[in-house]
């Protein structure tokens, strides 16, 4: 059995935004007098309210940061969490998973940590006792071999300003830089209309000249659904037992004709696939955690300028990523716990 990872970014709010995401009322004028129904209708910038900029086909950055105090403050649940980003069994009966995570700082957990792992597993009551059998703990890096696919998907939606696009370009050649090279990779860019860049390749440079800013690409509205989707078919086609789905995006769906929002939600939960989000502006954050599913991460932060910080902890965590290999004995007897200092994760 092969488990799959989607890591997204990001997303851009029509007026539900002010209902689901918190708009910041105390940045508003007279904010105590102000009806929700009214927080739309809000003047900004440029002559555009709050409604008109979540719709708008582009935002400026300097709108952007006067936006800034009115957007929720920055958030996510990437604390105190081990990650099973894949997981595979073998042809003895023993399993092998692979587990990421941050301590309860938000800080990535590396080898040391790992290193007081244990493994637990079923009594057949609802609890768990140690497992019996043996197990090693590695260091993905430290065992070279091709475990892992990323499929990279790309928001140009005209709301993504240059700046923004150039940070999503920084954050991704951070990703395949600090990686071990144990992957391939695969790169989508889409707006209203979707298109695979660059095809699934183990070759560095290829996806490093992939993930470039891309003036040419035409650019109009959201088609998130799209691009996940067609993102996602690819990936859950390879057969490495990691593989993880980045998505970029600073807009909430408008404009998707061939994928729904339930349906990529379906094929995550099916998949066991953990999510990482990140977001910024209008970004709905509620959405944000539900695109990530019940394995997921999402990171929140009110302009795109602040997110390669953020992505930064989750680039420690995937080039500290371990590989936990478990007897055949107990891999039968699920479900298994795995737990750090603490922190735990289980195992169906």
């Amino acid at each position: 059995m092969t488990r799959t990872a989607i890591f997204l970014f990001g997303c851009f709010a029509s007026l539900a935004f002010y209902g689901a995401c918190n708009v910041n009322t105390s940045a508003l004028p007279d904010a105590g007098d102000i009806d929700a129904g009214d927080i739309g209708r809000i003047e900004i910038c440029a002559g555009m309210t709050l409604d008109e900029l979540s719709r708008a086909r582009t935002v400026s950055d300097e709108c952007k940061a006067l936006l800034e105090s009115y957007l929720p403050r920055p958030a996510d649940n990437f604390s105190d969490r081990l990650m099973v980003l894949g997981s595979e069994e073998r042809s003895d009966g023993s399993l092998r998973v692979f587990i990421a995570g941050a301590d309860t700082g938000g800080a990535a957990l590396d080898a040391d940590a790992f290193a007081s792992a244990t493994v637990s597993i079923s009594d057949g009551n609802g609890g768990f006792v140690a497992a019996q059998g043996s197990f090693t703990v590695t260091l993905v890096a430290d065992v070279p071999d091709d475990f892992m696919s990323i499929g990279i998907v790309n928001d140009y939606s005209g709301s993504m300003s240059l700046a923004d696009l150039g940070v999503v370009e920084r954050i991704e050649t951070d990703l395949f830089t600090v990686l071990p090279p144990v992957y391939e990779g695969e790169v989508t860019l889409f707006s209203t209309n979707v298109s695979v860049k660059q095809a699934f390749t183990s070759d560095e440079s290829s996806l490093l000249e992939a993930v470039v800013r891309d003036t040419s690409f035409e650019r109009d509205l959201t088609a998130l659904y799209d691009g996940m989707g067609t993102g996602l078919d690819s990936l859950v086609e390879r057969t490495r037992p990691i593989r993880i789905l980045l998505v970029s995006t600073d807009g909430l769906e408008n404009s998707s004709k061939m994928h729904t929002k339930a349906e990529i939600i379906e094929t995550v939960s099916n998949e066991g696939i953990p999510v990482i989000m990140l977001g910024a502006l209008f970004a709905d954050v509620p959405e944000l955690r539900a695109l990530a599913g019940p394995r997921g991460v999402f990171f929140y932060t009110p302009l795109y300028a602040d997110l390669r910080a953020e992505m930064n902890r989750v680039l420690d965590a995937l080039a500290n990523t371990v590989v936990v290999d478990i007897a055949a004995e107990d891999a039968a007897e699920r479900p298994l716990r795995i737990e750090v200092g603490g922190t735990s994760v289980e195992i169906e």
